[in-house]
C-alpha cells in the first residue's frame, strides 16, 4: 500500500520512482543466533550461526534487525560477575535492569523508525529456555517471571510505546524443540507474505 501510494506520489509530481526491492519486512534476532561466538562458554550449538533460522530470513525475504547480547553489555564478553553469582542474578540486579532497559530504548527507537516507514516486524526471536537475558517463555503473548531479564524489559518498553509483536524463543539445544520453533517462525513468516 506504502509503495502504491508513493508511485502515485512520484507520478504526480513528476519524479521517477526508483525500483527498491526491499521487501519491507523484518524479523528482530539476538546477536548469537546469528554469532554463536557471542554465547557464553559451552552454549553454542552451532559452530558459527544458526543457518536454519538464516536460511529461513532468506527464503521469506525477511531482513534482520539484530539485538546485541545483554550478558555481554553488561557483564563484558568473559560475563565477569561476583564469585558464586550467576549470570541471571547479575542480570537481575538495579545496574543490570538499567542496562537491559536501556537496550530496549535503542532497539524500540530503531523498530519505531522501520514501522514509521512502513515496515513490518514480524517477531522477536530470543533464545534457549535457561538464557538468563534472552529466554521467552510466553502465556497469552506476555512473557513469563522466568523470561530473560533483557526480554521482559524489551517487552515493557515495546508495551508503553503501544506495540505488540509476537516473541518467540529459538530453543536450539533441544533438537526437538527446535524442529517446533522453525515451524513457528516459517508460518509467521508466510502468513504475513
Amino acid at each position: 500500500m506504502l509503495k502504491t501510494l508513493y508511485k502515485k506520489l512520484f507520478e504526480r509530481t513528476g519524479f521517477t520512482l526508483i525500483n527498491d526491492n526491499r521487501s519491507g519486512r523484518l524479523v528482530a534476532v539476538i546477536e548469537c543466533i546469528f554469532n554463536q561466538n557471542a554465547r557464553d562458554a559451552g552454549a553454542a550449538n552451532f559452530p558459527a550461526l544458526n543457518g536454519p533460522i538464516l536460511d529461513l530470513c532468506n527464503e521469506y525475504n525477511v531482513g534482520i534487525v539484530e539485538m546485541p547480547c545483554p550478558e555481554m553489555r553488561f557483564l563484558g564478553f568473559e560475563r565477569k560477575r561476583q564469585p558464586g553469582q550467576s549470570i541471571r542474578d547479575a542480570l537481575d540486579t538495579v545496574e543490570g535492569r538499567n542496562c537491559c532497559r536501556k537496550m530496549s530504548i535503542d532497539i524500540v527507537d530503531r523498530i519505531e523508525d522501520y514501522t514509521k516507514q512502513g515496515y513490518q516486524l514480524l517477531a522477536i526471536l530470543g533464545g534457549n529456555p535457561m538464557s538468563p537475558g534472552c529466554a521467552i517463555h510466553c502465556q497469552d503473548s506476555n512473557l513469563l517471571a522466568h523470561s530473560g531479564v533483557f526480554m521482559k524489559e524489551l517487552q515493557d518498553e515495546l508495551r508503553k510505546r503501544h506495540i505488540e509483536i509476537p516473541f518467540k524463543g529459538i530453543r536450539d539445544s533441544d533438537p526437538e524443540m527446535f524442529a517446533l520453533d522453525i515451524e513457528w517462525v516459517r508460518e509467521i513468516f508466510s502468513a504475513r507474505g
